[in-house]
């Protein structure tokens, strides 16, 4: 057995059974050995960042690394940005990349030689920083220990991606029939009774909890245990925008969508807490404002994170923090649960929360009415329509800003965003989360749209039965806002008039074969979105949408004298309300 058909084998193993690829003559041994591989399917990417960020959707809807095979040099450098977009957000997967003769990429790297072969870079210091685990392997006798070690990073503890980096000449070589493996240290301890027993004690004094859940429920399994830890004590759940996922929103105990874009019941409730329980969420500046300190600031917070780094973390002061695996505390706590007695129901706070949501909708009713469309009113229609486990893959910008603050999540769902690092493009993502019998939509800006647009090839070559709606607002539009109220109206960069001009969609879509149809608002909007999520095979939907509508309610800044910017506090949302 030959390196490369050890790669391959170990990963189908694993479960892998997809991977993203773009070929390339430097990794011609492993092109070859997933070709003759029967059990697994290679899926032909366009461009290294597109196959890169399908292998990151793979991971996260599957629980499993993706996988994505690159070649050298710029094959490699272009998969970077989804290989960073996966380490942000903890996606578990496997970069394979082919590289120079061993030879030659040893002499380069410890000469410091710029270059030594066609096309050659040492990945280590692009690649080490943005994975759990880089390896260039220069022995086939390691490849056994390569394997075994990245695997169980990229699944254990906080989840994410691994690279491996295989020169030509290793390739195709025979493993030796022994080979040493990768034995784990220990992991974390189990999660220690006092840390349950002070959370328990926090409950029971708890007459307003709330509880915000971020991606490491998803992350870790534990959408169900949460679901049930919310409905057996009744508290309201807050979700950050990587955790969306993590509690449906049609289930009477969801509160709302803190952050930047958030909504004011979220806010509020948060604000007006007495125990606030944070489940796998980083707490980032994005969802929960410019005031950290201030946050839940009568409350008792008490932190849950797989992550040391960013339990240790001070910007928002916390009065107790427990370093655990989600899914094992969530069932050591349920189980502890059993033998104590609650005894406070929160009726009037879980009342008062949904007064809230009743009074604040982000969705408005006048939406309905407004030409071109309004892009609320719009994905709310989709969200309504769209099915009970479907796979929802949403691009960046303005888009996400909204689509998340009005998409209503059912409880079989996948939503999926760049959250980290908020990447242009990440809509082909959607590549990586076709599963049998469920639907896919992915949703961009038309700005967003064409970072990938040759992967239009990919679907319709490939027949993915993905639904790509195109939110075309001419332009960039959470730009054309920062312009606005921030540099007087002086536009580059934002729409045909300062620089950015966006195709006709339809007659891109028809180019590549591709079915394509366009949403108008004189149009009978649900029975189009029908047809187009009913439609056998892969569609583009272009949606023409407002220019330059509102995204609210939001958290904004003003411009002071000296032209620093200062931000709202977190419960005083944009458009502002009556004190």
């Amino acid at each position: 057995m030959t390196v490369s058909e050890y790669i391959f084998n170990f990963i189908k193993e694993k479960g892998c059974n997809t991977v993203f690829m773009v070929s390339g003559s430097s990794a011609m041994w492993l092109t070859d050995a997933l070709c003759r591989n029967k059990d697994l399917r290679a899926i032909c990417c366009h461009h290294e960042q597109a196959a890169a960020m399908a292998a990151d959707g793979y991971g996260r809807v599957n629980g499993i690394p993706g996988a994505c095979l690159v070649t050298i040099g710029p094959g490699a450098t272009n998969a970077i940005t989804g290989v960073a977009q996966a380490y942000l957000d903890s996606s578990p997967m496997f970069i394979f990349s082919g590289q120079a003769n061993s030879k030659l990429l040893k002499y380069q790297k410890e000469s410091g030689i710029r270059q030594n072969a066609t096309q050659s870079l040492t990945l280590d210091q692009m690649a080490a920083p943005i994975t759990k685990y880089f390896a260039a392997v220069m022995d086939p006798a390691d490849i056994r220990y390569h394997m075994e070690r990245a695997y169980y990073e990229a699944v254990s503890g906080r989840k994410g991606p691994v690279w491996i980096d295989v020169p030509v000449d290793i390739q195709n070589r025979q493993i030796p029939e022994q080979m040493h493996g990768f034995t784990p240290e220990k992991g974390l301890q189990t999660v220690d009774f006092s840390q349950i027993k002070y959370v328990i004690d926090a409950l029971q004094r708890a007459k307003k909890p709330v509880i915000l859940s971020g991606y490491g429920i998803k992350s870790s399994g534990s959408v169900k245990l949460l679901e049930t830890l919310s409905e057996k004590l009744n508290i309201p759940v807050a979700v950050s925008r990587g955790g969306i996922d993590s509690f449906s929103s049609i289930n009477p105990l969801f509160l709302g969508r803190p952050g930047s874009y958030g909504d004011r019941p979220s806010h509020f409730a948060i604000q007006e807490c007495d125990l606030l329980l944070i489940f796998g969420s980083r707490l980032s500046v994005s969802t929960i404002g410019y005031y950290p300190e201030k946050l839940a600031l009568n409350a008792t917070k008490i932190m849950v994170d797989i992550d040391e780094k960013e339990l240790a973390r001070d910007t928002v002061p916390i009065d107790y923090k427990i370093q655990a695996d989600l899914n094992q505390f969530l069932n050591t706590l349920l189980c502890e649960l059993e033998n104590v007695n609650i005894s406070n129901d929160h009726k009037e706070w879980i009342e008062h929360c949904k007064q809230m949501r009743k009074k604040y909708p982000n969705v408005l009713p006048e939406y309905a009415d407004e030409t071109p469309l309004n892009e609320y009113y719009f994905t709310d229609c989709l969200s309504r329509l769209a099915d009970n486990e479907a796979n929802i893959v949403v691009d960046t910008g303005s888009v996400c800003n909204i689509v998340s603050q009005s998409w209503t999540l059912k409880s079989g769902q996948n939503y999926l965003i760049s959250g980290g690092l908020s990447c242009m493009g990440f809509w082909a993502t959607s590549i990586g989360v076709c599963q049998k019998n469920r639907q896919v939509i992915a949703i961009a800006g038309d700005g967003s749209t064409q970072m990938n647009i040759q992967e239009f090839a990919t679907m319709q070559h490939n027949k993915l039965p993905i639904k790509l709606f195109v939110y075309n607002n001419n332009g960039y539009m959470l730009i054309r806002h920062n312009q606005h109220n921030y540099m007087e109206d002086r536009f580059l960069g934002v729409g045909p008039d300062s620089g950015v001009q966006t195709p006709d969609f339809v007659k891109v879509a028809e180019a590549y074969n591709l079915k394509a149809v366009r949403i108008c608002s004189d149009d009978n909007i649900d029975e189009k979105i029908q047809y187009v999520l009913d439609y056998d095979g892969p569609v583009v939907c272009e949606v023409i949408v407002q220019e330059f509508a509102p995204i609210v309610p939001r958290i904004a800044s003003r411009v002071m004298p000296d032209g620093s910017l200062r931000a709202a506090e977190f419960d005083d949302l944009y458009p502002f309300l009556d004190k």
